[in-house]
């Protein structure tokens, strides 16, 4: 065999040649494989202390899985060892804050509340481009329609649902 070595246009070797890379995976042999597998069973039939998280210190179930325990390597940093951290919710608190569905049901009743004040009041205090719920083709759900146009004299509107359909009101 002929041993190849890149070389660049100076004819120097390149560096990636002349020093070799740390593997990335380091396999184990079997018997150390055969002595983890023996300390997983003991530990699940709890001849043998359950694993500690590194971080918090917590005791770890010892019925969970590897692959739940140890940080995967897509996440990067360090496996420093067991750990249930890398589960936890990584957002910060800011991106974590939203609009809970309890908020956001109060908010749609208000909106209900004010539309249902709004036709009370009678058809005159309907504004073109507001926001309603309508039956579409009097059908139920209820949708989000805009009013696009109001005649007053003959108590109609057109509304246009989001799905671009435009259909003709009665007041």
């Amino acid at each position: 065999r002929h041993a190849t070595t890149l070389y660049n246009i100076y004819g120097e070797k390149m560096a990636s040649q002349q020093q070799p890379a740390a593997a990335a995976h380091v396999s184990e042999s079997i018997a150390d494989r055969r002595k983890s597998r023996e300390l997983a069973e003991a530990r699940q039939s709890g001849n043998a202390a359950p694993e500690v998280d590194v971080k918090t210190g917590a005791i770890i179930n010892p019925h969970n899985p590897e692959f739940i325990t140890r940080r995967p390597w897509y996440l990067g940093g360090n496996d420093d060892g067991p750990s249930l951290d890398h589960q936890a919710d990584q957002r910060t608190l800011g991106e974590r804050l939203g609009v809970t569905l309890a908020t956001s049901d109060y908010l749609v009743q208000q909106q209900r509340q004010k539309t249902k004040e709004l036709y009370q009041q009678g058809f005159h205090a309907l504004q073109t481009g507001m926001w309603l719920e309508g039956l579409k083709k009097n059908r139920k759900p209820y949708l989000m329609c805009k009013i696009v146009s109001i005649d007053t004299k003959r108590q109609m509107m057109d509304v246009e649902y989001e799905d671009g359909t435009v259909e003709y009101e009665d007041g």
